[in-house]
């Protein structure tokens, strides 16, 4: 397998750390990517029109792509145990999982507002509501903490990238 990745992606980040709780992480090639957030890799877009990063290639070239999708093809091929298959530890996981991916968008809708912007366009109030976002996400988080699990699944692991 092969991955397409930028090493400042945190979606990246988030299946290369699925692969290595799977025992996966030797099995895949680390292709690099130019993706930017105002630019689409040239080179991806033949296998995902999106030309974002993570995009995975399968060993019969099969393209997926988006994180979620990424990890649980990984846990399905390792016959992994990170997505619980039954109620309610599967919706418990899958819902600190779409957390944290918000928790990780906030951040870079953040960052990009910052650094991708040009100065006169930028938008505080736009900043200031992602950022918000994370501030409310981490005391919901605060307050649930005996609720969490204590072993890894997609949430807890999606979380841990998030931190």
């Amino acid at each position: 397998m092969k991955i397409y990745f930028s090493p400042y992606s945190p979606y990246v980040r988030k299946c290369l750390v699925t692969a290595h709780e799977l025992g996966l992480n030797g099995r895949i090639e680390l292709l690099p990517s130019n993706a930017h957030p105002v630019q689409r890799d040239a080179h991806l877009i033949d296998r995902n029109p999106l030309g974002k990063v993570p995009t995975l290639i399968t060993d019969d070239g099969t393209a997926f792509y988006d994180s979620r999708v990424i990890c649980e093809y990984l846990d399905e091929l390792a016959g992994g145990t990170l997505f619980p298959r039954s109620s309610p530890a599967r919706w418990q996981a899958l819902t600190l999982q779409s957390l944290a991916d918000g928790m990780l968008d906030a951040a870079l809708l953040a960052r990009y507002e910052d650094v991708a912007r040009p100065e006169a366009l930028r938008w505080q109030e736009w900043r200031a509501a992602q950022l918000d976002k994370l501030g409310t996400s981490l005391a919901a988080l605060e307050a649930a903490t005996s609720t969490l699990t204590n072993h890894a699944d997609i949430g807890t692991l999606s979380l841990g990238c998030v931190l």
